[in-house]
């Protein structure tokens, strides 16, 4: 989303700001920062998955409803114009709304059969 090559700020150089594990909050701790354009990285438990994990499931839609390779890669190109790999920028949450979101505009397939495939 940013377009930003994110560089980390220094050890010394962080914000305290709440962690969040496994949905509850956990106190406060230090969140590194990318000094370019300001984005704070993301440390709860809800790591987001990288592209490969979304093209695995449009591989796997794939079989499941009738796919041609131009769709799938309008949808590669979509995520790649939306920052779905930003790992500062995005939590796991963000990433798979946007997926279906984007999925289900392309494929015209309903969101049930997409978000089930998320699970």
């Amino acid at each position: 989303m940013s377009g930003c090559e994110h560089k980390i700020s220094g050890s010394r150089e962080k914000i305290w700001l709440p962690y969040y594990f496994e949905g509850r909050e956990r106190g406060l701790k230090p969140h590194p920062y990318c000094i370019e354009c300001g984005l704070i990285k993301n440390l709860s438990s809800d790591k987001p998955r990288s592209l490969g994990y979304f093209m695995n499931l449009i591989a796997e839609l794939g079989v499941r409803h009738k796919v041609a390779k131009i769709q799938i890669r309008l949808i590669a190109l979509e995520m790649e114009r939306l920052g779905l790999d930003d790992k500062f920028g995005m939590d796991r949450q963000q990433q798979e709304n946007l997926f279906v979101e984007t999925t289900t505009r392309i494929l015209n397939v309903p969101a049930r059969a997409v978000s089930e495939l998320l699970l």
